[in-house]
């Protein structure tokens, strides 16, 4: 099949902010067709960082048009400044974090694609949304909990529907992270958990037609769907030594 050129304007794209900054995928296989990488853009404002992780799959070059900025490779510190550019091998561990006092900003590309864009990257920590606070100053995020039955037949459609999903999701505002969990007493037994920084940005996503079309695929895997939500209040984390 002939390509044609393609102009895109980085503005226009809808930035992603679940894992850090502010990420847009500018020129890929979903603005353009590009089949064997992506480039985007990265801004960070003072203080802020793109969470650890690592391509499994891709190369990464990126290169800082302006602002101060630290890439932490495999535990190892890498300055970046403007006019600078540095090479990421695959599957080597990094972190962005802007240490200026200004906006920092990116172009990035990877390549070649992952076999399937769930893949494109892992992610080894999470970042919540600082802004997600209650009146009183404290966290409150939510938690969307939903099981359902899969029979052993359906199951690897239904996972594969499932990373596309989850692929998606991981770049719609409001969102921070989701969990997906078999039982191991009843293998046809699923969930899935997905947090949000309030109910109301799960549901402004759940309602919009992008969503409707991109579940489709996996409502036809399963059976007898539960759904419940909670908001989280107060949250524990054990101390590893």
């Amino acid at each position: 099949m002939t390509k044609k050129p393609a102009r895109i304007r980085a503005d226009e794209i809808t930035p992603g902010r679940a894992r850090g900054g502010e990420l847009r995928i500018v020129l890929g296989p979903g603005t353009v067709g590009s089949r064997s990488g992506y480039m985007g853009t990265t801004v960070l404002q003072p203080g802020d960082r793109v969470v650890e992780h690592f391509h499994p799959y891709s190369e990464e070059f990126l290169f800082c048009i302006r602002g101060e900025q630290v890439l932490d490779i495999e535990g190892e510190e890498w300055t970046l400044s403007p006019g600078e550019a540095m090479y990421v091998p695959i599957g080597l561990r990094h972190r962005l974090r802007n240490v200026g006092d200004t906006e920092a900003l990116n172009i990035y590309h990877l390549g070649p694609l992952a076999p399937d864009p769930s893949l494109s990257h892992i992610d080894t920590e999470i970042i919540a949304d600082p802004q997600a606070r209650t009146a009183n100053g404290k966290s409150e995020t939510a938690r969307i909990m939903f099981s359902m039955r899969v029979a052993e037949e359906k199951r690897a459609d239904f996972l594969a529907a499932y990373e596309k999903v989850r692929y998606s999701v991981a770049n719609t505002p409001g969102h921070i992270r989701d969990q997906i969990c078999q039982s191991p007493d009843d293998p046809a037994q699923w969930m899935i958990t997905s947090e949000w920084t309030s109910v109301a940005d799960f549901f402004a996503w759940e309602k919009s037609e992008e969503h409707k079309d991109l579940v489709r695929p996996m409502r036809a895997c399963y059976t007898d769907p539960e759904f419940r939500s909670f908001a989280v209040v107060a949250e524990t984390a054990g101390v590893h030594r």
